[in-house]
């Protein structure tokens, strides 16, 4: 939690009766240099109206200094920001991208062309391996920040048909041939999955029928170039992990509608496992009956390579209990194995 210094009593007042004081004055003001009588009135017994307004005239005094104080520094803030603005006139590099003539950009630190912290560019221009209009850079002191990046178009990155109209996420990397890693695209349509791997289905990989998942546009993709390191030091081989959880999306495996859906998948586009997800409606499955949010998961094929596939629902607790149920399903026959944990 980030500690902020409380307004003091006295600011407070003066931000809360200032305005009021302020206002008063003024139509005091008014009325006086409208009204004879009010101006005699003033003439003959001055002290104490002069004793009543005093205050006012402090707290509005107050006021105004203060928003005038306030007002000067917006405008040196802006005047600060207007200096660290630019319009290209010639063709540069900065930040290690290839800037048009016309680009717009902003410099985090005045005079560092390399400190551009956004960029807008008059035509597509490639950062990496993507065409695209714009970008956000993240903060100097945010370490592993991705840049958001605007692209032209839908485009194929990675393998995957990645979504025009949404954001790409990209890292500086001088490893890569570009300059820049892939690291996450929210999906156009046109994409898909395929199992099974031979690490998911060891045991009935030869019984498994071909598995495609299509996947609905909005679905969300990121990269894992290394895959998952566990405190062992053994890794997994999920290159991708997909996610299905924006707001009204589902997605159809193994005839179970899902939603909030997190597939792993290795670089050949091959299912892992579902690590997890939640039923979208009541569905009949092994002959029971799961009901919408019932959550969904195959097993982690690393921790049981030897036994079929399989499908874990988790029934939520019940009345008087704190532990939700497990029950296992072989997914091709939908039999439970109750011997599984």
């Amino acid at each position: 939690m980030i500690p902020v210094a409380p307004f003091s009593s006295i600011l407070l007042l003066i931000l809360t009766l200032g305005p009021i004081a302020l206002f008063f004055l003024l139509v005091w003001a008014v009325s006086l240099l409208v009204q004879p009588r009010r101006r005699a009135n003033f003439k003959k017994n001055p002290w104490p109206r002069i004793l009543f307004l005093l205050p006012l005239l402090v707290l509005a005094a107050y006021y105004s200094v203060f928003q005038w104080e306030s007002y000067r520094f917006e405008k040196k803030q802006q005047q600060e920001l207007a200096s660290r603005q630019h319009v290209l006139k010639e063709p540069g590099r900065f930040a290690g991208v290839d800037m048009p003539s016309g680009t717009e950009l902003e410099l985090s630190v005045w005079g560092d062309p390399d400190s551009v912290s956004w960029a807008r560019f008059p035509e597509a221009v490639k950062i990496g391996n993507a065409l695209v209009l714009s970008f956000e850079r993240p903060r100097p002191d945010l370490q592993n920040s991705s840049w958001k990046l605007h692209l032209a178009g839908d485009a194929t990155l990675e393998g995957w048909q990645c979504d025009g109209n949404q954001v790409l996420e990209m890292e500086q990397d001088p490893m890569e041939m570009n300059g820049f890693r892939f690291v996450s695209c929210f999906l156009a349509k046109g994409n898909q999955i395929t199992g099974w791997s031979p690490y998911a289905a060891a045991a009935n990989m030869s019984t498994a029928p071909d598995f495609v998942l299509e996947l609905p546009a909005g679905t969300l993709v990121q990269s894992r170039p290394a895959g998952t390191l566990y405190t062992n030091g053994e890794r997994d081989q999920d290159r991708w992990m997909v996610r299905v959880e924006a707001e009204g999306l589902q997605v159809r495996a193994w005839n179970l509608p899902l939603e909030r859906a997190y597939f792993s998948v290795d670089k050949n586009k091959d299912l892992l496992y579902l690590s997890q997800a939640r039923l979208a409606q009541e569905i009949q499955f092994g002959g029971l009956t799961y009901l919408a949010g019932t959550r969904v998961s195959t097993p982690n094929y690393r921790f049981y390579p030897q036994w079929p596939l399989l499908l874990k629902m988790v029934l939520p607790a019940g009345e008087g209990s704190d532990h939700s149920k497990e029950q296992f399903h072989e997914l091709l026959s939908g039999q439970i194995l109750d011997d599984f944990h």
